[in-house]
């Protein structure tokens, strides 16, 4: 299977996005490196558009320190001919949201890091047990408003998780 470094637009969309919504990246917008995969792949029955990894420490080694790679974000290159502009926009933010750098004060040295999504979960598990996993106020309106019913008129958030099972149930008996 064939892999190759994206070419100027994706590495010019991807610094657009940094500029916008990500400047913690901008120390290390240089070394993220944007690779595409002949085809994306997939894990029961669902594709996989891309993948974030820390670059290891080896790559330097093995590129005599050309590049100094922090991150790699890798694309399925099939399944990315096929987004619009704004989802493939969409799925670099996603990338770059993974994407934690933080610079010590003191010295000066860059640690990076991978950081896990907010929330994680099936819709079955919501519909049987609520919303039972600990997150903010803002994480818990965006996922309420996942499962709302485009039809449905607006609900008025939980305050608090337990609450979001009065939503479902009413989301249910619709």
């Amino acid at each position: 299977m064939d892999i190759w470094k994206a070419g100027p637009e994706v590495i010019k969309q991807m610094q657009g996005l940094i500029g916008q919504y990500h400047p913690h990246l901008a120390l290390v917008e240089d070394e993220i490196g944007i690779v595409f995969r002949e085809k994306a792949s997939e894990v029961a029955g669902v594709i996989i558009l891309g993948k974030t990894k820390k670059a290891p420490p080896l790559l330097a080694i093995l590129t005599d320190k050309q590049f100094n790679y922090r991150f790699i974000i890798e694309l399925g290159a099939d399944e990315w001919q096929g987004l619009s502009l704004q989802q493939q926009n969409a799925l670099l933010d996603h990338h770059l949201c993974a994407m934690v750098v933080e610079e010590d004060a003191n010295t000066g040295n860059i640690k990076c890091q991978l950081r896990p999504p907010d929330f994680i979960g099936y819709k079955e598990e919501v519909q049987r047990h609520g919303m039972w996993r600990p997150m903010d106020d803002e994480t818990l309106s965006i996922v309420e408003q996942m499962f709302a019913k485009k039809d449905a008129k607006p609900k008025k958030r939980a305050a608090k998780a337990s609450d979001l099972d009065d939503v479902l149930d009413d989301l249910d008996a619709n």
